[in-house]
């Protein structure tokens, strides 16, 4: 079946991955959903390590190579957007598909990424986008408000250079989720680490707290997780620098432990290695109020509606008015 070879492909060099797959890879057939799911150079790597037998491997390697043309079109563009911000002292971290490239796996060419993903201060969020609109940049959607940008959106989504899209981010979900992290904590040194892309050091997070967002994103992002993105954590869980106890302490202190189970659990069902966390994940049950703040996250219909009163029920009573008042102002509300 297609979800096999699918996982198959995805679980590639995991310890418990797919050894193999019930049929051939047909470029044909299978080669756009491996597209979507971002596992293209996941593919390109297991093909020429010969692990993979596919009948057009010209195919794949021309999908490869447009790839890689794109993702190092973004990194030029992160890194112009990173530069930028820091001149104006704007404290900056990159998150997601850039970060994680050069973080898991053998080689950055096997993690393919579609956005830049940076992560600045929420009471930064409005100046930063405005840095980058001073540099042509485009908002995708009209502000809000600047009280919303500072403390309740989880991004600000900018078009800018070849038609790329930029995601400066508050915090790392969308919804109530998000909420519930202290932001001080994104920014503690002790959570500080740096990647080097194009000669550049660029600071980011450690690997504790990229797994907590890789298993946010899995479980709280789309209704059906991409699989480039459930490899993220199980390449995380690999680390042999992981800390069990950090993750678990991060977790804790931001209420995240239900989107952190269930992504490690589906880290697991593609092939992750076991250890302490995936057996935590495994008998770990939500209670009740963690299971009615998720069911908002578990419909592209009318999620933002959802996620909008969720989200109204974990904030203090304090900034509830404030939050109304933002929200008021966006049609259908």
């Amino acid at each position: 079946m297609t979800d096999e070879l699918l996982a198959h492909v995805g679980g590639w060099g995991l310890p418990n991955g797919l050894v193999s797959a019930a049929e051939p890879f047909e470029v044909s057939r299978h080669l756009s959903k491996v597209i979507g799911d971002r596992l293209t150079g996941v593919l390109h790597a297991a093909m020429v390590a010969g692990d993979i037998e596919v009948d057009e491997p010209d195919a794949v390697s021309h999908a490869h190579k447009d790839a890689m043309a794109q993702v190092l079109l973004l990194e030029d563009v992160m890194l112009e957007a990173y530069e930028s911000l820091r001149a104006v002292d704007i404290e900056v971290r990159l998150v997601k598909g850039s970060a994680l490239a050069h973080l898991v796996g053998n080689d950055p060419s096997e993690r393919v990424f579609g956005d830049t993903d940076l992560l600045v201060r929420g009471d930064q969020l409005p100046a930063a986008a405005t840095v980058l609109e001073n540099n042509s940049a485009v908002r995708i959607q009209p502000r809000v408000s600047e009280l919303f940008e500072r403390r309740f959106a989880k991004s600000v989504t900018l078009r800018w250079r070849a038609d790329t899209e930029l995601d400066l981010h508050r915090t790392l979900a969308p919804g109530p989720f998000g909420l519930m992290i202290d932001s001080d904590d994104l920014f503690a040194a002790t959570n500080t680490s740096t990647v080097s892309i194009g000669g550049v050091d660029v600071a980011t997070f450690g690997p504790e707290l990229h797994l907590v967002h890789a298993a946010m994103h899995a479980a709280l992002g789309d209704v059906t997780p991409r699989l480039g993105n459930v490899r993220d954590i199980a390449l995380l869980l690999g680390r042999s620098d992981l800390s069990n106890d950090r993750v678990m302490a991060l977790a804790a202190g931001w209420n995240a432990e239900v989107p952190l189970a269930r992504g490690i659990v589906a880290a697991t069902k593609l092939g992750a290695g076991r250890s302490g966390l995936t057996d935590w994940a495994d008998q770990y049950r939500a209670s009740s109020r963690d299971r009615r703040i998720l069911a908002c996250y578990g419909s592209r219909e009318g999620r933002f509606r959802a996620q909008a009163w969720a989200s109204l029920r974990v904030l203090p009573w304090r900034e509830r008015p404030a939050f109304v008042r933002a929200l008021t102002t966006r049609r259908g509300l």
